[in-house]
């Protein structure tokens, strides 16, 4: 079965959730008198600041773009070098036999302009292939050990850029999913811990108990919650 997309369950930017999380937390020290008393520990307590350790270590989706646009970009000059490679082969070629020709047609080439991708690495090894073994009719139009030689280190290269594209695009998915993920457990916690905050001040320091409110609305819950509220009561 195909794996869910794993989703973001709050509604606290991604890029904000480190610093406010790390703030609560040092609330959380600060009345850690008062947490021990609900079993949340100092152990607890750093457990938790090793998670935001984690989750602040996973590289921005900024970093990761700019990897995959890098790989793009090689693999993308990649293929203009291999294209090049090929035609020039395959004008050989039709000088040698013409573009309807038998001879022709066993390179299985129709045009390389719109070739990428795993197509265009399957094209010009099948070019490679089948000049290698018509090299000695195709010597007369100027074709080469040397140059076959310089199309197969192209096409390496090639693959090369494309896997590491591939890779780049991978990359990024598990990126984003692991966040996503230690962000969604980040904020269970974040909201557990803040409740006890809350709960403990409620009816002894108003100051104490708003450095526990997540959330910057009337009701202490998310906008669009608190904006449904007021419609409800209205």
């Amino acid at each position: 079965m195909r794996k869910k997309t794993v989703t973001v369950k709050f509604k606290i930017a991604l890029s904000a959730l480190y610093t406010l999380a790390m703030t609560k937390v040092g609330f959380m020290l600060r009345d850690l008198v008062e947490f021990i008393k609900y079993g949340v520990t100092e152990e607890k307590l750093n457990a938790f600041k090793g998670l935001l350790t984690d989750y602040a270590n996973i590289p921005t989706d900024d970093e990761l773009v700019g990897v995959q646009v890098g790989a793009t970009q090689e693999k993308d000059e990649a293929a203009i070098q291999l294209r090049d490679a090929v035609s020039e082969i395959m004008q050989r070629v039709e000088n040698k036999f013409g573009a309807q020709s038998g001879n022709y047609r066993k390179f299985g080439f129709s045009g390389v302009s719109d070739l990428d991708g795993g197509k265009l690495s399957y094209v010009a090894r099948r070019v490679h292939r089948v000049a290698t073994a018509m090299l000695p009719q195709l010597e007369s139009e100027g074709l080469t050990p040397e140059i076959l030689a310089e199309l197969n280190t192209r096409i390496d290269t090639y693959e090369q850029a494309l896997s590491k594209q591939e890779d780049a695009i991978a990359d990024r998915d598990i990126a984003t999913e692991d966040r996503v993920e230690k962000a969604n457990e980040i904020y269970a916690l974040l909201v557990k811990y803040c409740n006890t905050g809350k709960k403990i001040w409620e009816d002894t320091n108003e100051a104490k108990y708003n450095d526990y409110i997540i959330y910057d609305t009337p009701t202490g819950k998310p906008k669009d919650a608190h904006e449904a509220l007021s419609k409800t009561e209205g």
